[in-house]
């Protein structure tokens, strides 16, 4: 019994040590003083899934699927380790080679990282992917993010890279790389009539309880009609639709955008007609925005019927943000009745306030807001004018303190005015 008692002892020890081994503390982002500590395995790819999806053998963990964190690539219908079998989305076989290029090129070696072991997306686990190449470790999912080839698709527990693959994500969109260049899957329909969105990512009061103050306008700037049969609206999540196939809000045949007009797309239930559809999801769409180290948000994507990305929205706004109002404007709080703030143009030229949002700051959660009024295009205050806004309910702002700010739609602060105990 000793004997037995000695060589169990043995056993728990060698596999302690075993699992040791196979994993390591060290930051996220290797030589950044900022970045938090996650836990590092190391293994060796044995299929390359998609864009986004690897099997790797981990040491001490066998084979298992990993969903690179931070990125959703396009989809692949037909999974295969020949590439000249797949088959699938405009840009999902782009994405699948380049990550199969890298994995070769590091010969199949990888590392894994995440802040939370147990981090998941479904059975997946969900972990940052690092390949060597050119003499260093390079993380898979920026090399993806810069070439165009991915969504940025940020999450609330792996947060080191947020930030980070947001900024990637909005200098491929100005680049018009690969994903980002409208035609990049052929020509047409309509290639020459620009198209814009505008999201309303933040609801009223709870956004799972209000799911149609979310929305999206899809604005036609050309001189003809846009016919959005086919078209298809997605956030950077993979959402299902009516269909098995795309995922996303899929617009219906007769769907039509006037010249210089809009729709909107709301992302709760509702009666659709000409100028508004909906979703019809049973839970929240868009991510708000967190600010701080996580810097969590969201992006907004149509896509036409050949699956080219026509027009896009991303926010937080985190690279080359101007907005012409800032500075130029200031707020004068009226909270008790008649209750009311007036924005005041304190510049010598015109001020267009389209698309900006005048929001109440939630007390004590700098990042949350009661209410947020969006001003639609068209709405410039002239030289020493002022506009005045009255909510439609009453009693609103509290008397004793609180905090209105005047925001862009893709979150840049453009005013704030405080009264009371309200701190801007």
């Amino acid at each position: 019994m000793r004997t037995l008692g000695l060589v169990l002892l043995l056993l728990v020890f060698l596999l302690a040590a075993a699992a040791a081994d196979a994993a390591y503390r060290a930051k996220c982002v290797p030589g950044e003083v900022s970045s938090p500590t996650c836990t590092w395995w190391e293994g060796k790819v044995t299929f390359v899934s998609d864009g986004d999806t690897l099997d790797v053998r981990i040491r001490g963990q066998g084979v298992r699927r990993v969903r690179l964190t931070g990125i959703n690539a396009m989809e692949l219908q037909r999974y295969s380790s020949s590439a000249s079998k797949r088959r699938g989305d405009c840009h999902a076989r782009e994405a699948t080679a380049l990550v199969e290029s890298h994995v070769k090129t590091s010969r199949l070696r990888v590392r894994l990282a995440a802040q939370k072991a147990s981090s998941r997306s479904g059975r997946r686990l969900r972990r940052s992917v690092w390949v060597r190449s050119g003499g260093r470790w390079q993380d898979l999912a920026r090399i993806e993010l810069a070439a165009g080839l991915a969504l940025w698709l940020p999450n609330g527990d792996e947060w080191a890279h947020n930030r980070d693959y947001a900024e990637l994500a909005a200098r491929a969109v100005a680049a018009r790389n690969d994903l980002y260049d409208p035609d990049a899957c052929g020509i047409g329909p309509d290639q020459d009539v620009p198209v814009t969105l505008a999201l309303g990512w933040d609801a009223d009061g709870s956004d799972d309880g209000n799911l149609n103050g979310e929305w999206v306008d899809i604005r036609n700037g050309g001189l003809r009609p846009l016919r959005l049969g086919g078209w298809f609206f997605r956030d950077s999540s993979l959402r299902p639709s009516t269909k098995r196939h795309p995922p996303g809000y899929e617009f219906p045949a007769a769907a039509v955008v006037a010249a210089g007009a809009s729709v909107r797309l709301r992302m709760g239930c509702g009666t659709n007609d000409a100028r508004e559809f909906h979703w019809c999801q049973d839970g929240t769409v868009f991510e708000n925005v967190t600010g701080g180290p996580r810097h969590v948000g969201d992006g907004g994507y149509l896509f036409d019927p050949q699956r080219d990305l026509r027009a896009s929205f991303l926010y937080p706004c985190l690279e080359a943000c101007v907005d012409s109002a800032a500075g130029r404007v200031r707020i004068d709080a009226q909270p008790r009745r008649p209750e009311a703030m007036t924005i005041v143009n304190t510049s010598s030229g015109p001020v267009d306030l389209s698309d900006h949002v005048l929001k109440l700051r939630n007390r004590g959660r700098p990042g949350q807001f009661v209410f947020g009024h969006v001003f639609p295009p068209g709405t410039v205050i002239a030289s020493g004018d002022s506009l005045r806004y009255e909510h439609p309910t009453e009693y609103r702002y509290s008397d004793n303190g609180g905090v209105v700010e005047l925001r862009t739609l893709d979150d840049a602060l453009t005013a704030c005015a405080d009264w009371g105990f309200g701190h801007c």
